[in-house]
């Protein structure tokens, strides 16, 4: 095996188009929608629950996958947050303002009256513009922005409690358990991130950061763009049927895809000197040893 296989990121991409698309095959095929949404009667185990049994496969492999790179002291988890390159940290500051755009389409066009969910989702929207626009306008990662993470957690935790509290048989009803799982895994990650720009991590940091971001990714698009897919599918069955696939879910895995693409991406290269540069450092040198023979004679 090559020294420079990037474990986590292979893992989580096969694991979000394998997801993916068995959670678009379930929607189509499997799960009731005028049963509020529980899996068919007739559906076999794997086509229904075996679903779950793919995810936690997926995350065992992935906190494996993170392991080795580890101990193959990949780049990913020895770097800092402030030896990133603007560059870097632009991607980042871009991923916020786009998952803050996603947030605001879902306020406006999701809008199902004032309640602890639309607090929360408010206030999500609110910190990653603000994070965005901060992070472009500084082109650095201040710690100002990890301690930012703790409002976001608070705003996913809001989110989880108001969906669980709608409903007592949550964990029957697939849509709203990917949903609960997702948030679940938004918080520890913007945790983890939290931890990583505030430069305060701890030995397992770094490794809660990779798996619990690829796991919210995939989480993210399975309970979201799982349902857009489906929909431009077969848009008469699943036409009223949206409520439960908030687009701006997708917004988590965009974040935690930009978060491990630029942990692992290498550093920028130094920009190759100017024939200016060049010179310049020529004549420096040869009026230090002009002096220098000077102070010889």
């Amino acid at each position: 095996m090559k020294k420079d296989f990037k474990a986590v990121p292979v893992i989580a991409v096969i694991a979000m188009a394998v997801a993916l698309i068995f959670r678009v095959f379930q929607l189509l095929v499997v799960v009731e929608h005028d049963m509020i949404g529980f899996y068919s009667s007739e559906a076999g185990f794997f086509a229904g629950d075996g679903f779950y049994i793919v995810l936690i496969i997926f995350a065992a492999a992935l906190i494996a996958g993170a392991i080795y790179d580890g101990k193959k002291g990949n780049i990913a988890y020895t770097r800092t947050a402030a030896s990133l390159t603007s560059k870097q940290t632009a991607i980042l500051g871009a991923a916020f303002l786009a998952g803050a755009c996603l947030k605001f389409y879902d306020l406006v066009f999701g809008f199902k009256g004032i309640g602890l969910d639309f607090f929360g989702e408010a206030l999500i929207f609110a910190v990653f513009a603000f994070i965005g626009f901060l992070i472009l306008s500084r082109k650095e990662l201040k710690p100002t922005v990890g301690y930012l993470q703790i409002v976001i957690c608070i705003s996913y935790t809001l989110k989880a409690a108001a969906l669980f509290m709608q409903d007592t048989v949550i964990v029957r009803v697939s849509d709203e358990l990917l949903l609960l799982l997702a948030y679940v895994f938004a918080v520890l990650f913007f945790l983890a991130l939290g931890r990583f720009i505030s430069g305060i991590e701890t030995k397992l940091t770094r490794y809660k950061l990779m798996v619990c971001g690829c796991c919210a990714a995939v989480l993210g698009v399975t309970a979201s763009l799982a349902g857009y897919i489906a929909l431009a599918i077969d848009p008469v069955y699943m036409g009223g049927h949206m409520d439960m696939h908030p687009l701006s879910e997708t917004g988590i895995a965009l974040i935690a895809a930009c978060v491990v693409f630029i942990l692992y991406s290498k550093d920028a290269l130094p920009e190759k000197p100017t024939d200016e540069n060049e010179n310049e450092d020529e004549n420096e040198k040869n009026i230090q040893s002009a002096e220098n023979r000077n102070e010889g004679v």
